[in-house]
Order: C-alpha cells, then sequence, then structure tokens
C-alpha cells in the first residue's frame, strides 16, 4: 500500500531536536540555570486574565533562550519532580496560543503559534523518555505529568482552529515517538509503559482519526505508524484501540454503504462521540481500510519469534543477564491474550458486515476490559513449550468380521471459557442486504485463515510448499502418519477465528458463489478443528466450530459434504454416551452447544437416504495417494444411534423436543424409502418377538462395499459402520417407540412441552406405514400410553394443574389414533381391558379393580370424580371412537365426513308423504339422556314397499349425526326366505275329506266304575222321580216322555238333512264364511321405537328431584320456527377438529403481497417440486361435491346438486391457484382431525374483498347462516330436483337465517384463530420480507366472528397466531425448513424443526403433521377451546331447554297416539 513512500520512522527516531543547549553544559549547570529559570517563570502562571501584567518575554530571541532552558528542565532526572512540573506547567499554558491565549504566554507565541507549538511538542517528548532505576512513586509522578500533557495536546487539536498542516504533521509525530519510546521496549512491571500504554495509545489513535478529518496525514505518516505499530504489538491496549478505532469507522461505514436500514454495530455513548458527524464517506472509507490494516497481520501474534524481533527485546536480551533469547521475555506470555483479543475484534466486525446484531457482551466495551467472562487464563508456561491437553481414550469393541473401525472415543479436557460467540439462544439473523461472502473473505479471509490453523502441524498434502512464511500454522513433517500433534496455546484465538469463518460461510446466499480457494481453505480449517483424536483436538476451536456451524450443511455450500463424517464425530462426543466426559463449565453454554450439534443433527439426517452409495472423497487425500473414499448410507446406523443416544440421555426440553423431530423425520424418511423401492427387509422370526431381540441379516449388505476395505489407512479409520437392526423401520420403529415411552414415564411427565412432543411423536409413528407392522410394539406402546394416562390421573392433587390435565388430554388423543389405526389391537384382550379400564378412569377418576383380586366396584356404586372435565370429555371420545371407528374408518363415503349425508330435507323427498309441510314437520323430535335429539319420521320411505312398521331416525349427538331405517318384522330378512312380510291373506285351507274310521261312542257323564258302586243310605236320600208319581199324574209323564222322543227325532232328521245340504253345497259358503282384518297402515311407529329401545317409561318422564337436569325423554316442540335452524346450527358443528393452512410462492426478491399471489396462476411460474408437493399433502376435492372442511365457512360440510357442476370448468395449467379454495382443495383427514389446504391467488382475494361467505353485522349482534345441502338418496334421480343456475366457482348463493345471538354461545367456543401458512421460497433470504401482515386478509375461513366471541375482549396483535412454515429447495434436492412463529407457553410443534432438512418424499407429511400438531397445541393452550362434541352436547342442551314441551305423563302419551303433519 505504502511502498512507493518513504517512512518517517528513522526521522522521528533519532531526531535531536528535542536536544537543548544546556546539554553542552556539566550537568549541574544546566540543572541550576533550569531550576532557577523555570521557578521563576512559574511563578508568573498564576496570573488571571484579568491582571494587566503579562509575560515578559517579548521578542522571538527570548522566547527561544526561554525554551532551550524549559528543554533541559522536561530531561531532568525525576528527582527533580518540582522543575520538571514546573515546565510541563509552562508548555501547558503557552499551547494555549492555539486556542484561547492566556496574559502569560509570551507575545511572539501568540502572534504566530504554529512554530513554536511546533518545537514545544518537541521538548516535551523528554517527559515521556522512561527514566531508569527510578522508584515506584516517581514513575507514577512521572505519568501524572504525562497525562496532563496529553490532555493539553487533546484538547488544543479539538478546540483549535489555527493548527497548521505542519502542526498536524509534529502532533502525530509527536505521539508517535511518544508511544515508541514507552512502549517498544519489552514491559516490565510498574514502569512509566505499562502505567501509560493503554492512555498514550488511546490519545495515538484518536487524534489521528481526528487528524483524518481535518488534516489527512500523508502517505509517509501512515507508512510510520504502520511501520511503528510492529513494534508494540506485545501489548494488549494496542489491540484494543485497534479495534476501538476499527469499530468506530464500521458503524459509519456500513451506514454509507448499506444504509440506515442495515443492523447497526453497537458502540458506547463515548465511542459514538469519537468520529465527526462531518466526516465524508470517502474519507470514512479510506480511513477505515488504513487503520485495518495498520498492525499489519495480527496473526503475528501467534509467533513469539516475529514478535520479539525488534530493537528494543534484542537489546534486553544482550544487556540482560537471564534472558538467553527475546522470545522468553515475560511479557510474551501474553500473546495468546492479545491473540484472542485481535481475532476476537475481528470477529465482532465480520458480525457487523453481515448484519448480526451484537448483544451487549459482544461490543467493544467488552474488548477495553482487561478481563471479562470470556477470557482466557493462561499458564506461565512459554509459547510453544506446552503440551497438549491429556486426553485418554476408551477402546470399543468391533466385530471381527466388519471391515470397519469403531470411533474411538475421547475424554477430553472440555474448555475452562469460551469464547464471546459462544452464546446461541437462538441462531442469528443475518441482514438481507449483507455483502456477498466472497466480499467479506477478500477483506479478512487470509487473517482468519491463517488465524483458524494457528499452531496446528499440518498433513503433508495440506503443508506449504514453499519455505515463506504465509501462514500462522506449522509445516507437517512428512513422516506423520496422518496429522500430527499440535499446540493448542492459541486455541482462544484461534476458535475465534473458526467461529468468524463459519458465521462467513453459513451467510451464504441463494445461488451466490465463492471462490473454489476458499471453500478449499475453509474446509481444511473445519477438519482440523474437528479433531476429535487425543493428539489434536481442541476443546474451544471444536466448540465454537459446532457453535456457529448451525446453518453450514443448509446453505447450499459446494462440496461441504465431504465435511459430514467428521461433523459426525464431533457430534458423537458432544451428544453421544460420552457427552459427560466432555462438558462446559457454564451448564447454560453446555445446553447451547447441545443445541448447536443437536441443529447440525437434524440437517444431516436425510444425507444418507438421499445420497446412498454417493461416496464422500477424503480430505486428507494428496494427488500422490489414491482416493480413500466412504458412501453417505454407511453413516446412516451410525447418525441413528446417535439420535437414539441422545434423546436416552438429554435433560433440556427444548434440545429434548428437537431430536423428537429429527426423530420422526428418520422414521417417516426410513419408511417410506423401504415402501418407494419396495424392498421390505424382513425380520428373523415371527413378528411377534420383541424387535428389540432380534437382528436383520440383509442389513450387512449395506455396510460390506467394497470401499470400506481401506479405512484402516486413512482419515476414516474412526468411522465405525456396525449394521443393527436400526437400519431397517421396521427395528427403528421399536426401538423409537421403546426410548420414547421410557423416558415419558420417567423424566418427560413433568414437562408440558416434551410431553407433548413425546406424543405427537407416538401420534405420528401410529401413521407409519410399515410393512409387516411390529404388533407386539404397538401393543407395548398402546400400554405405556395408558400406564402414562393413569400415572398422571394418580399424581397428589396439588400437582392436578391445567399442564397436567393438557398431557393427558394429549395422550388420550395419541391413544385414539393408535387403536385407530391398528384395530387389530382390541383383539388382543389385555390390551382392551387397559383401553377400556384407562377410558373408565377418564370418566370416572378411578377404576373398578385397582388390582384383578379385587372384587370389581359397579357403575351406580362408584361416585363420578374425574380428574377435570377436559379429561373426561377426552376418555368419552376415546370409547366413542372405539365403538363407532376402530375398524370401520374411513366410512363407506369416506374420511371427508364422520356424519351421514342426510338431512331432513333429503329424506322428506322421498318419503311418502307431500313433501315440506307448510306448517308443523312431519318429524317428532326427542332428546333422550339430554345428550341426543332424536328426530323420528314415521312415513315410510318411497323405496320402501312392504307395509311395515318403518321408523326413519335422524340421532344427533356429540358425535355426529346418523341416520337409521328400521322395520318392525314378523320374519328375518334372509336368502331362503322371501323378502315379503307374510302379512297377506294366506286363505281358507281346504277341507279335509278322508276322516278314516267313524266310530260311534256314546258318552258318559261318567266312568263305568260309578256303577259298581253300592248305595249308601245318604245316596238313597233322594226318592227317584218313579217312586214319587202316582197313578193319577202317570199319564202326564207319559205325555211328557212322548214328546221328548218325538223333539228327538226331529232334531235328528234335521241335522240329517242339513248333513246332505252341506255335502250338496259348494265350499266355502260365502254367507258364513269368516274374513281377516284389513292390514293396518297406520302403527304409530314413533312409539313403538321409544318404547323398544327402553325410554318410554314413566320413569323417564318424571323430574329429578332438586335438579335442572330434564327427564330422561323429553320431547320438543316442532311447530316452534327456530328448531330446524338450530338443528342446521347443531349440524354445522363438525365432529372432529377443522384446521386451514395456506400456501404461498414466493419469487426471488418478491415483497408484495399482489405479486406472491399471480406466482400461482402460471405453470411455469413455480418449480415443478411445488407442484409435486402439493399433492403430497392430501387429495384434491371439489368444493362443490366435497362433504367436509373446504377451509371456509360458506363451502363447508355441504354438497351441490349435481346439475350445478359444469366439469369443464375447471382451471388448468396452473401453479396451483386451482387450490385456491372456489373450485378446489387439498384435503386430508383422519378420525381426529380434518385439514384443508388451500393456495390463495388473486381471484381469492377478489372473492373476500367481494365479502363472499359468511359474514357478520357485529352492530346488530346477528350471525348469517347458510343452510346446508345434504347428499340425496339419489344421486341420479335429476328429474326431482330443483336446477339452480351458478356461476363457476362461486360459492352456492343459498338463503340465510338470521338468529339472536343471546349472550355468550357455547358452541362457538372453538378455540383460537390459528393461521398456519406454508411459504415456499425460491431466496431463503426473503424470509425477512415475506408480507404476512398483509396476506392474512386472504386467508379468511369464516370463523374469525366465532373466535372473537369467544376469545378475550383484550385486543391481540393479528400476527400473535400467525405461524409460518418457510420451505426451500436446496440444490442438492433436500429442503430447508424454517418454522416461525409466537410460541407462548407452550412451544412449537413437531416433527418440523427450525432449521432441519428434510427429503422430498417425506416432505408433504411432515409439513402436514407439523401443522395439524400446531393447531392442536394452541387449542390445548386456549382456555377458549372446547372440544367438537362438547360443543355438540352444549348445543343439544340448549336446544332441549329451548324447545322443550312440558307435559305430565298423561299428556305425553296423548302426544305420542296423535298424529303429525303429512
Amino acid at each position: 500500500m505504502y511502498s512507493d513512500w518513504a517512512s518517517l520512522q528513522d526521522e522521528i527516531t533519532c531526531d535531536k531536536v528535542n536536544k537543548s543547549v544546556l546539554d553542552h553544559f556539566p550537568a549541574t549547570v544546566g540543572r541550576e540555570v533550569s531550576c532557577c529559570v523555570v521557578k521563576y517563570i512559574a511563578q508568573n502562571l498564576s496570573l488571571t486574565v484579568s491582571n494587566s501584567e503579562h509575560s515578559s518575554l517579548d521578542t522571538d530571541k527570548d522566547v527561544k533562550w526561554t525554551m532551550e532552558v524549559l528543554c533541559f528542565g522536561l530531561s531532568l532526572p525525576l528527582s527533580e519532580h518540582d522543575t520538571i512540573r514546573d515546565c510541563v506547567n509552562v508548555y501547558c499554558e503557552w499551547l494555549s496560543a492555539l486556542t484561547t491565549p492566556k496574559p502569560c504566554v509570551p507575545r511572539p507565541v501568540v502572534e504566530d503559534p504554529n512554530p513554536y507549538a511546533q518545537e514545544m511538542m518537541h521538548h516535551l517528548l523528554n517527559l515521556f523518555v522512561p527514566r531508569r532505576d527510578s522508584g515506584i512513586d516517581l514513575v507514577s509522578k512521572q505519568a501524572v505529568l504525562c497525562h496532563r500533557v496529553l490532555r493539553t495536546i487533546e484538547s488544543v487539536a479539538m478546540e483549535s482552529s489555527v493548527l497548521s498542516r505542519a502542526s498536524w504533521e509534529t502532533l502525530l509525530k509527536f505521539l508517535l515517538a511518544a508511544n515508541n519510546s514507552l512502549l517498544s521496549p519489552p514491559t516490565e512491571k510498574d514502569d512509566i509503559g505499562d502505567n501509560l500504554c493503554e492512555r498514550v495509545l488511546s490519545v495515538l489513535f484518536k487524534m489521528w482519526l481526528m487528524s483524518c478529518e481535518k488534516r489527512f496525514p500523508s502517505p509517509s505518516l501512515w507508512k510510520t505508524f504502520r511501520n511503528m505499530c510492529i513494534y508494540w504489538r506485545h501489548h494488549e491496549a494496542l489491540i484494543t484501540q485497534w479495534h476501538r478505532v476499527n469499530h468506530i469507522l464500521t458503524a459509519r461505514l456500513l451506514k454509507f454503504l448499506y444504509g440506515p436500514d442495515f443492523p447497526e454495530l453497537h458502540l458506547s455513548e463515548e465511542d459514538g462521540l469519537v468520529l465527526p458527524a462531518e466526516m465524508s464517506a470517502d474519507c470514512v472509507i479510506q480511513s477505515w481500510f488504513r487503520f485495518l490494516h495498520i498492525i499489519q497481520n495480527p496473526v503475528d501474534l501467534c509467533h513469539p519469534k516475529i514478535i520479539s524481533y525488534t530493537p528494543s527485546f534484542q537489546h534486553m536480551a544482550l544487556m540482560s543477564d537471564y534472558i538467553v533469547d527475546p522470545t522468553q521475555h515475560p511479557c510474551l506470555l501474553k500473546l495468546p491474550q492479545i491473540f484472542f483479543r485481535a481475532m476476537r475484534g475481528l470477529s465482532v466486525m465480520v458480525d457487523a458486515f453481515l448484519g448480526i446484531v451484537q448483544k451487549d457482551e459482544d461490543t467493544l466495551s467488552s474488548l477495553t476490559q482487561p478481563a471479562n467472562r470470556h477470557s482466557i487464563t493462561q499458564p506461565l508456561t512459554p509459547p510453544g513449550q506446552r503440551k497438549p491437553s491429556r486426553i485418554s481414550v476408551l477402546s470399543q469393541k468391533g466385530s471381527s468380521k466388519s471391515a470397519t473401525l469403531a470411533t474411538p472415543k475421547s475424554i477430553v479436557t472440555p474448555p475452562s471459557s469460551l469464547p464471546a460467540q459462544l452464546s446461541l439462544d437462538s441462531i442469528p439473523s443475518l441482514a438481507p442486504s449483507r455483502p456477498r461472502c466472497s466480499s467479506i473473505l477478500h477483506l479478512f479471509g487470509a487473517w482468519l485463515f491463517e488465524a483458524a490453523l494457528a499452531g496446528v502441524k499440518l498433513h503433508p498434502c495440506h503443508a506449504a510448499k514453499s519455505d515463506h512464511r504465509t501462514s500462522g500454522y506449522v509445516d507437517g513433517d512428512s513422516n506423520l502418519v496422518r496429522t500430527g500433534s499440535g499446540d493448542n496455546t492459541h486455541q482462544a484465538g484461534r476458535a475465534e477465528a473458526c467461529g468468524a469463518l463459519c458465521r462467513i460461510f453459513s451467510a451464504h446466499k441463494t445461488g451466490e458463489e465463492i471462490l473454489p480457494v476458499y471453500y478449499a481453505r475453509f474446509y481444511i480449517v473445519i477438519f482440523y478443528g474437528l479433531q476429535t483424536e487425543e493428539a489434536h483436538i481442541s476443546s474451544q476451536v471444536l466448540s465454537n466450530i459446532l457453535f456457529n456451524s448451525c446453518n453450514l450443511l443448509r446453505v447450499d455450500l459446494a462440496g461441504v459434504q465431504i465435511l459430514v463424517p467428521y461433523i459426525l464425530n464431533a457430534l458423537e462426543l458432544v451428544l453421544g454416551d460420552s457427552s459427560a466426559k466432555f462438558k462446559l463449565p457454564d451448564q447454560a453454554l453446555n445446553v447451547k452447544l447441545r443445541k448447536a450439534c443437536v441443529h447440525l443433527l437434524l440437517s444431516m439426517l436425510c444425507l444418507p437416504l438421499h445420497f446412498k452409495d454417493l461416496e464422500i472423497k477424503d480430505i486428507l487425500a494428496s494427488p500422490e495417494e489414491s482416493d480413500h473414499r466412504i458412501s453417505f448410507m454407511s453413516l446412516k446406523t451410525r447418525m441413528i444411534e446417535l439420535l437414539l443416544g441422545a434423546l436416552r440421555i438429554e435433560l433440556d426440553p427444548a434440545n429434548t423436543q428437537m431430536l423428537l423431530g429429527g426423530l420422526m423425520l428418520i422414521i417417516q424418511d426410513l419408511a417410506m424409502c423401504e415402501e418407494a423401492e419396495q424392498t421390505i427387509l424382513q425380520p428373523h422370526h415371527d413378528i411377534s418377538i420383541d424387535s428389540d431381540t432380534h437382528t436383520d441379516i440383509s442389513q450387512t449388505s449395506n455396510s460390506s462395499t467394497s470401499t470400506e476395505s481401506s479405512f484402516h489407512s486413512t482419515a476414516y479409520h474412526r468411522l465405525h459402520h456396525s449394521a443393527q437392526d436400526k437400519d431397517t423401520a421396521y427395528g427403528l420403529f421399536g426401538s423409537s417407540a421403546s426410548v420414547v415411552c421410557h423416558r415419558l414415564m420417567t423424566s418427560w411427565k413433568s414437562d408440558l412441552n416434551t410431553a407433548l412432543a413425546a406424543m405427537e411423536l407416538l401420534s405420528g409413528l401410529a401413521k407409519v406405514q410399515i410393512s409387516p407392522p411390529n404388533i407386539l410394539m404397538c401393543k407395548r406402546t398402546v400400554k405405556w400410553v395408558c400406564d402414562f394416562i393413569v400415572s398422571q390421573c394418580s399424581r397428589p392433587a396439588q400437582f392436578h394443574t391445567r399442564d397436567l390435565h393438557s398431557m393427558i388430554v394429549a395422550a388420550f388423543r395419541c391413544l385414539t389414533l393408535w387403536l385407530v389405526e391398528h384395530s387389530r389391537l382390541l383383539y388382543d384382550k389385555d390390551c382392551l381391558h387397559n383401553v377400556l379400564e384407562v377410558v373408565e378412569l377418564g370418566i370416572s377418576g378411578s377404576k373398578s379393580q385397582n388390582r384383578a383380586s379385587d372384587p370389581p366396584k359397579f357403575k351406580g356404586e362408584k361416585e363420578l370424580m374425574p380428574a377435570s372435565m377436559r379429561v373426561k370429555d377426552a376418555a368419552e371420545a376415546v370409547l366413542t371412537c372405539i365403538i363407532d371407528q376402530v375398524g370401520a374408518f374411513p366410512p363407506p363415503c369416506g374420511p371427508e365426513s364422520l356424519f351421514s349425508l342426510l338431512d331432513e330435507q333429503s329424506l322428506l323427498k322421498y318419503s311418502k308423504g307431500s313433501g315440506l309441510p307448510e306448517k308443523g314437520s312431519p318429524f317428532r323430535y326427542f332428546v333422550l339422556e339430554n345428550s341426543i335429539i332424536v328426530g323420528l319420521l314415521e312415513q315410510p320411505l318411497g323405496n320402501v314397499e312392504d307395509p311395515l312398521p318403518t321408523v326413519t331416525t335422524l340421532i344427533r349427538g356429540p358425535f355426529g349425526r346418523h341416520a337409521w331405517t328400521m322395520q318392525l318384522r314378523h320374519s328375518p330378512r334372509i336368502k331362503k326366505i322371501s323378502s315379503k312380510s307374510h302379512l297377506t291373506d294366506p286363505g281358507r285351507p281346504l277341507p279335509k275329506e278322508d276322516m278314516g274310521t267313524h266310530h260311534i261312542r256314546k258318552h258318559r257323564h261318567f266312568p263305568e266304575a260309578v256303577d259298581k258302586i253300592p248305595l249308601t243310605q245318604s245316596d238313597k236320600s233322594i226318592p227317584t222321580l218313579e217312586s214319587l208319581v202316582s197313578e193319577k199324574d202317570r199319564p202326564a209323564l207319559e205325555k211328557l216322555k212322548s214328546y221328548i222322543d218325538l223333539q228327538v227325532q226331529y232334531e235328528e232328521r234335521v241335522s240329517k238333512n242339513a248333513k246332505e245340504e252341506r255335502e250338496k253345497a259348494p265350499f266355502p259358503r260365502p254367507q258364513t264364511e269368516c274374513k281377516p282384518p284389513r292390514i293396518c297402515q297406520e302403527f304409530q311407529t314413533a312409539r313403538l321405537f321409544l318404547s323398544h329401545y327402553g325410554f318410554l317409561s314413566l320413569e323417564a318422564l318424571k323430574e329429578p328431584s332438586n335438579s335442572s337436569i330434564p327427564p330422561s325423554l323429553v320431547m320438543l316442540n316442532t311447530s316452534h320456527s327456530g328448531l330446524s335452524t338450530d338443528l342446521e346450527v347443531l349440524d354445522s358443528v363438525p365432529s372432529r377438529d377443522s384446521d386451514t393452512v395456506h400456501i404461498f410462492y414466493v419469487k426471488s426478491g418478491q415483497r408484495a403481497a399482489q405479486d406472491i399471489l399471480n406466482n400461482v396462476m402460471l405453470y411455469d411460474s413455480v418449480q415443478h417440486q411445488f407442484l409435486e408437493f402439493l399433492h403430497s399433502l392430501g387429495w384434491p376435492v371439489d368444493v362443490r361435491r366435497h362433504a367436509g372442511w373446504t377451509g371456509h365457512l360458506s363451502t363447508s360440510w355441504k354438497i351441490m346438486e349435481p346439475e350445478d357442476i359444469d366439469d369443464d370448468d375447471y382451471q388448468t395449467g396452473t401453479g396451483g391457484s386451482v387450490y385456491d379454495g372456489r373450485q378446489q382443495v387439498i384435503y386430508w383427514a383422519d378420525v381426529a382431525s380434518e385439514v384443508a389446504f388451500v393456495v390463495p391467488s388473486p381471484d381469492t382475494q377478489q372473492a373476500r374483498a367481494a365479502g363472499l361467505g359468511t359474514e357478520t353485522n357485529s352492530t346488530q349482534g346477528y350471525i348469517h347462516l347458510t343452510k346446508p345441502r345434504s347428499l340425496t338418496l339419489d344421486s341420479f334421480d335429476r328429474n326431482r330436483l330443483e336446477k339452480e343456475h351458478e356461476s363457476p366457482g362461486t360459492p352456492p348463493e343459498v338463503p340465510t337465517t338470521r338468529i339472536r345471538r343471546f349472550g355468550r354461545q357455547p358452541a362457538l367456543m372453538i378455540g383460537p384463530d390459528t393461521k398456519v401458512f406454508v411459504v415456499w421460497l425460491e431466496n431463503f433470504d426473503d424470509i425477512e420480507n415475506f408480507p404476512a401482515a398483509e396476506l392474512v386478509s386472504v386467508t379468511s375461513t369464516g370463523l374469525e366472528q366465532f373466535t372473537s366471541i369467544s376469545s378475550s375482549s383484550v385486543p391481540r396483535a393479528q400476527e400473535k397466531d400467525t405461524y409460518i412454515i418457510f420451505i426451500h429447495a436446496l440444490q442438492n434436492g433436500l429442503f430447508r425448513i424454517h418454522v416461525q412463529g409466537h410460541a407462548g407457553r407452550i412451544s412449537m410443534a413437531i416433527p418440523l424443526v427450525d432449521g432441519m432438512v428434510v427429503s422430498r418424499r417425506s416432505l408433504g407429511t411432515l409439513v402436514r403433521q407439523t401443522a395439524i400438531n400446531i393447531c392442536r397445541r394452541k387449542r390445548l393452550e386456549s382456555e377458549s377451546y372446547q372440544p367438537p362434541h362438547v360443543r355438540r352436547k352444549l348445543k343439544i342442551q340448549e336446544i332441549s331447554s329451548k324447545y322443550r314441551m312440558t307435559m305430565m305423563a298423561p299428556e305425553f302419551f296423548t302426544a305420542l297416539f296423535e298424529d303429525v303433519a303429512k
């Protein structure tokens, strides 16, 4: 820079202008003259301005003679302190001539102050000359006088307006000479240099900076300053002042280069005033660059030989009796600390250019302190003679059959303290307008690369070819095996350099190019910094690299995968089983270090399955050697074992949740990879055997490649590749479930966020498709979840908080998913018993049997005391799911709806009645147990042929709407019997002519044995008729007998004639034939239904005493006009949670919301991976044919008429705008939730602006509710339907009904309005500019009005409940994730974690799971949320109390027999 300019160093150091004429006389003469003269002159200095007496020195000759005396007086020994003090006072007063002259100043000096001021500065230099053999007191007095001079010089320079350029140059030369006189000798304790070091340097740098603004120094002065600084570098104050000025100039430079919006470099209040505000941009730039290089190469501080190669040090060595080598001087022991300070200052400047906001401990104030919490305490051993920290190696046993070697676990000595950048509350945000990485490396790269290898002995393939020293590392010895041992003396500064380099490369922008030479040097630096072997490890360097490399594997650095094996080694040291031996002294920093390592691990989990057998080049391979390589797939087992091992020992909740997210990622990715390749790895034996006890023989194929035979001679000799069962999704599924459940029961059950993350992981595991399924582990997992619920419910009352109950609710939700996804589990008796026992515990608060030997306690004997109503509701949901959905999900109509799609309107269209009546309703409505509304239609449907007792029921309960049709039949419906009911007339049976042999018998009134019984006297007491008849009456008796005989004969004759007539008459006779009654058409089936199912009884109609609960059976008033509307409102409350995710596509550099919405209009405007991602989220559905949630209330849970749908009006060739909710959405549902993925477009924005869909008139207090259209029974009977013309793509216009809102609506407590955005970024740096607030207007779901009702009246920021999942496609085919949102009391959900890198195959699944889990967590956190079945139950109770008909029992039974409207 200054090669063509001459240095003024010799002129300054050898100048004789500070010599007096009295030096030619004996010392006693000069001392006497100076003492007398100076004493006299000093007496006049006490005169005030008001005194009219002035200095007697009126001529130039007088002044110059006096100045010769003063010059000699300043050079007197310190024993003449009074004379020296007077000389200083005189000159300090005389220098006021440059500002405001005082009366004591001689007239010639006042008239032309600049020449005299220059001469005085030369003379004052004598004061700064060290006096040998002076006591501490005298040195202190000298320091006080020097401070006085420096203050005067400083004030003159700041206040003077007459200071000429020559005077400025003289002032700077004076300061350079003073600094050189004090600082160039080796530092001795308590000498003048030690006392004045910081002060004299601060004045020099401040005055030089001021001179840049007033009189810019000449190149010769700059060169002199630069050369002389070489002699002062053993002083820590020089580095401190160097960085102080650099930071001051950098702060101003950033404003010039990048504008006021760029993050500022924080300065102290004092430093902010040093730089004049009027300094021009060119002056700032020139000054900044010159000051940056003023001490030349700061890496020289690593080399005592270079620092001590000065005349002063060599002279000291020659004159000293105990120091032979200049490098042995004790002051050089501070060089490692000074080196750290230098690198720390460079690190702050690097952060300033990257736009990283500095914390208080990272600002300049920390550099100006001699010691702080980041300082490194160094031993007194001379540099270069220290031995590396002793590290013992733990041996590992490896398989003799394996071609790989296990990594030796090292017990390292952790750093006693850490560099300042080791604070990782979160990954630092970078300024979007920051310079390119190459630009920063052009400025600082040479120093940082050299400093990062300070004291490192390089491998021969990395050693410099020439002997010229261009770096701070030591060339390696050719006899080294692979790497040699190094010196950890300067590891603190080296760690700072490595951290700064990692932050620079981690700031790589999308599409940015970095020079290959920078890549190469950086990877070599990281390679040596990540060494974990005994001879090479540097704990501070390793820690700082890990802290600052969180983004290293996710910013598209070319060839960065070459570092993956070495990063994995370091992660195993920090996160693995040996992590207890590598801990930082500060527990908080240790947690943050592990967090940084977890970030790195999450960014490399997908690499093995993505690159598979792609080989990684050995970084130590030289051109003369053959390449030694390793495949990505061989690292898979190590990553999985590291992940599981870290999960077993991790104590920090945040780190644990990140690890759980990574575990879900690797399981999902591995399962989908095996499914895609159709290479399902079967276990050795039956699936009922525990997965932990078997291994997979097919996995050895991945660990016995041909390249692994050469690992013994490469840098990968420490990588182990043992094939275990965890290599498969089957084995990893079992191991993961076991680890998570074990830690959940032992460690995580007291932490809400960790327990929720574990439940989210287990819920995700339930949905992972693994073939063959691990049935035993599924049973164990369900058992563990049940035990977790029991354990939590059994905790003492003081622990029962809302957080505890949130864990139990989440566990019940997890249990539901496991039972639905693995319905075979309920065929197991033990599993079914465990589940039902836990459900009983949740509902009632206790078990029927605590032990198997206890007698069971029946339901009626137990007191209902659940842990909380939330727990009770969750348990009821599990029980209902077991009955309704397990083994039957998805239903026949698909997972879109768990309801029956039939309602009153569609049923009446096909009934035998005349359709909808004008008054009343043909349905009878009853409320059962205050929780179920039963609508009974007694009219048979049109497709019912048999005149049987038929009733159609619409059952609305807490868990949905169901339609049943029931008939009372006398015979079953089986194939062998006709489907008819056999109630028709069977006809008269034909007579049977063949009667057989007819025997005539005379019937007796008594048996024959009666005649054989002899008569008794009592029998003879009743006389016979013959004995009583006299002769007179006998004729009358005979006449009576004749009449009787005639009557008998007549009857026999008539009987005979009648028989003959019957034989002759036809059969049957119409007059006498019996006819069956007409078949009954009216059955009063509502009464039969209630009676047959046991609902109709006198007890059911009685109201409970002293209770507000209605009777078990209540009849509703069907004539009320509001009943049908309230039933529609009830039907609009779904039986499961509904979530909406809005997806946006952002091109590079876009900031406007309108531009973002326009991106999805054309297919060519988006990346093809984006459309693939959309379809991986779910399946497309037509909102007009869709019965589930569509993303907006106006089109959800309804189906349009088939004639109103035109299949030709679909958009084609779009970039996703077809899924904007007007025509189609991406939909996904399971038994517990449903999600609509909407891609907003400009048309959506117009539709929202036009006010389509549900609206709220808050001023009048009304809610507009649309009446849903339900599925018809016969979708092909189009002639019966009324065609309505509607424009394509718009929601159907349906009549709206207004209902009055009475206070707080229980059915509307749907929880917080959580917005979940998924943003696809072409440029990752656009995260900072994403207009989330502007796009909220196009993400309306129609539910905002209800959430505003149920939420607190305190207004909240609209962005508070907005969660954004950013996705950025990397060049290697993977995807970087950034999660942004307000965590609140409950932290962010998993599986996606901020910074995670996921694969293409698992991206959609993980995004969907994360979005669902975010909404679930927000609902758990909200106090205004009630589960759907609870909202439905409350709405049913509201309807019951509103439309109940209060009747006595006789009136109720009478009403059952009355006809309803037809």
